[in-house]
């Protein structure tokens, strides 16, 4: 199930982002960015200074939210089986409900109303519809859960019904005529309240004080909000965010919490694990505040939300001399980081190794001119010892010539997942880059009579490449070479893509890596390693639900493409997932 992560997070962003704008995307665009500043949107609850938040604070517009209903309903539909089918299994498990058990039909029940939450209609029905917002956001460190609700009897009918089917009730306190539903244990409280015209889940410490408690649920708001500081405006000018899905995680905020004397809800929860942040030392605070600021921050957002096409990305945010070293690590390579390969997937990555050991040696250099003092990071001088021992190998000079590669696979056929037999036949090509072609053909030379009698030149023309008798599953092969690569094609015709390869354009700037992916026929793939009869880790009936979350995975996305990218700001991930028609 963890390989499916992005594609649950597309199902809830389609089904949670439901929204409205004007005719004009002008006026919504202009809209959408006074939502991150307004105290009239659900930031006005989020403190300016939350270590955490992700939020969707605009709705999406009405066109595009019914576009993207009507494509993603099948998939919404198969991934409520699947949980549902999942949760059972683990229950059975467990041995608290078998069929035997006269509460199983209550049980039967509830699974049903738990898995109807997962659709479109569920959630209407809850009072979560197309004008929803929603946030997930840190009160100190404990996560709090905001939506915004059409209807409040609607989420109080929903709520009534699952602890009547569960047979359990929640103890209901209230604080200034407010009623929450609370369930404590292990020093922890979970809280559910509709107040306000919202939905508010979060955890406190048990018997929380009234301010903790006002805190939590919003009825004391923040003493400034996040939409007061700019902070969630900032974030979507710097990277171009849309107003309907962006959020950050700042570690130096998260870093505070335990090195600085804690307050309101964090001081309780900190005493509750036991942890005293007197007892650290002035040196070790200063070096962690240090090692906090080497990454700073975590951001992520939806840069384009249409009904064809999502872009998201997310970033690593870096100290600004560790950010400008590694942008000097990545090489150009023909093809990389280019959306036009449009096979079952290409995949490559470039490093300059020359550019890679002078910033690793650089950063071991200033380990030494300042050791870390602090217990904390005692291991860090042995470590940089064997970093001294590593730099002091001997490489092969060709090594250094070494610039990336990037493989596409055109097309596997006779692969049967489930019988465990292995493709029949692979068309392939393979480009890699390099400051020394001709260094890296004339080793191959040497230990290859075959290689040696090709006689190949740098003009980028393909040449027949033996294939070994042994090699089975490729019947051809070609290699052709310019100055600055060499590329190897296997499978009927591949010789036609090799001159492409080598003359392919460069991407700007060189990504570290890069995927780009038939996500269709990946989603086949996983969808035939379920085997229909079952398997020792899930029932037939979850394999099956399995087999059809990914049929309808197949239907709703064309392709999938992830960069990870070296830039002045940091390390970068866009990505980009195309929809189907």
């Amino acid at each position: 199930m963890n390989n499916n992560r992005l594609l649950i997070r597309l199902t809830l962003t389609c089904a949670l982002m439901l929204g409205a704008c004007s005719d004009s995307s002008r006026e919504e665009a202009e809209s959408a960015e006074a939502a991150l500043a307004t105290q009239d949107s659900i930031l006005r609850y989020v403190p300016a200074d939350a270590p955490y938040v992700m939020a969707a604070p605009y709705p999406l517009p009405y066109d595009v939210r019914d576009e993207l209903e009507q494509k993603a309903a099948p998939v919404i539909e198969a991934y409520r089986k699947l949980f549902k089918v999942t949760l059972q299994q683990e229950v059975d498990e467990s041995a608290h409900v078998d069929a035997g058990n006269q509460n199983a039909g209550e049980f039967d029940a509830l699974l049903d109303e738990l898995s109807n939450l997962m659709t479109i209609e569920g959630l209407e029905s809850a009072g979560i519809d197309r004008n929803s917002t929603a946030a997930i956001y840190g009160n100190g460190l404990l996560p709090v859960f905001r939506a915004s609700l059409s209807d409040e009897s609607l989420m109080e009918s929903t709520l009534s019904r699952l602890e009547e089917q569960a047979g359990n009730k929640m103890p209901v306190a209230s604080i200034d005529g407010h009623s929450y539903r609370i369930a404590e244990g292990d020093g922890m409280a979970l809280i559910i309240a509709v107040l306000d015209s919202y939905l508010v889940v979060t955890f406190v410490p048990s018997s929380p004080s009234d301010a903790v408690l006002k805190s939590a649920l919003g009825l004391q708001l923040p003493a400034t909000s996040i939409a007061e500081s700019g902070g969630l405006s900032k974030l979507a000018e710097k990277y171009g965010f849309q107003a309907h899905a962006l959020g950050f995680m700042d570690v130096e905020r998260v870093a505070s919490v335990f090195l600085d004397d804690p307050t309101g809800t964090n001081k309780d929860v900190l005493a509750l694990f036991g942890y005293d942040g007197s007892t650290i030392s002035d040196v070790c605070r200063q070096e962690v505040r240090a090692m906090a600021g080497i990454a700073p921050r975590i951001v992520a957002g939806y840069s384009k939300i249409t009904a064809d096409e999502l872009v998201s990305n997310s970033v690593v945010e870096l100290r600004s001399d560790i950010a400008s070293g590694l942008t000097a690590l990545t090489a150009p390579v023909p093809g990389l980081g280019q959306k036009s390969h449009r096979g079952l997937m290409s995949f490559g990555m470039s490093l300059n190794p020359v550019a890679a050991r002078e910033f690793f040696e650089a950063r071991l250099d200033a380990l030494v001119a300042q050791p870390y003092q602090c217990e904390f990071f005692a291991g860090v001088e042995e470590a940089v010892a064997g970093g001294r021992d590593m730099l002091n190998q001997p490489m092969f000079p060709l090594v250094y010539s070494f610039r990336g590669f990037l493989a596409t696979v055109d097309s596997i056929k006779g692969m049967d997942i489930q019988a465990g037999q292995p493709p029949t036949d692979v068309d392939m090509r393979m480009l890699i880059a390099t400051d020394n072609a001709e260094g890296l053909v004339a080793m191959a030379a040497m230990f290859s009579p075959e290689v040696a009698a090709l006689d190949l030149q740098a003009d980028g023309k393909p040449v027949r490449l033996p294939v070994p008798p042994v090699a089975s599953q490729v019947q051809t092969a070609w290699v052709a070479m310019s100055d600055a690569a060499l590329a190897l094609s296997v499978g009927e015709g591949g010789e036609t893509h090799l001159p492409g390869m080598l003359t392919a354009p460069l991407a700007s700037p060189p990504p570290f890596m890069s995927i780009d992916m038939d996500a269709a026929s990946y989603y086949g793939f996983v969808g035939d390693a379920a085997a229909p009869g079952g398997s020792d880790e899930n029932t037939p009936q979850v394999n099956a639900a399995v087999r059809e979350a990914m049929t309808s995975l197949q239907a709703l996305i064309r392709r999938i493409t992830v960069d990870v990218q070296f830039t002045e700001r940091g390390i970068e991930v866009p990505s980009t997932v195309t929809l189907a028609d």
